[in-house]
C-alpha cells in the first residue's frame, strides 16, 4: 500500500473486523450477568474461545501490515527489503 507523502494508510479491514468481533463479544460478556451463572457456563468458554481465535487473527494481520510497511519504506529508498544494509 504505497502512498503519497504526507498521507497516512490505514489499517487494513481484516483488523477491524477482528477488533470489532472482539469487541462486541467482550461487551456481551460483560454486560449480560446471566452468562455467569453455571447452567450458561459453557458459553462463556465458547465466547472466550472466540476472543482468543479473533485476538491471533488481528496479531496476525497487524504483523503482516507492519512488515508490508517497513518493505515498502526499503523500497523506496532503492535497497532490497530483507537486506537493507547491502
Amino acid at each position: 500500500m504505497s502512498t503519497p507523502h504526507g498521507q497516512r494508510s490505514s489499517l487494513p479491514p481484516p483488523v477491524l473486523i477482528a477488533v470489532g468481533v472482539g469487541g462486541a463479544v467482550s461487551l456481551i460478556r460483560a454486560f449480560i450477568p446471566a452468562l455467569r451463572t453455571e447452567q450458561w457456563e459453557w458459553l462463556t468458554w465458547i465466547l472466550l474461545a472466540i476472543q482468543a481465535i479473533v485476538l491471533v487473527i488481528a496479531i496476525v494481520y497487524l504483523v503482516r501490515f507492519v512488515l508490508k510497511q517497513r518493505d515498502d519504506y526499503w523500497r523506496e529508498r532503492g535497497k532490497d527489503p530483507k537486506r537493507p544494509e547491502m
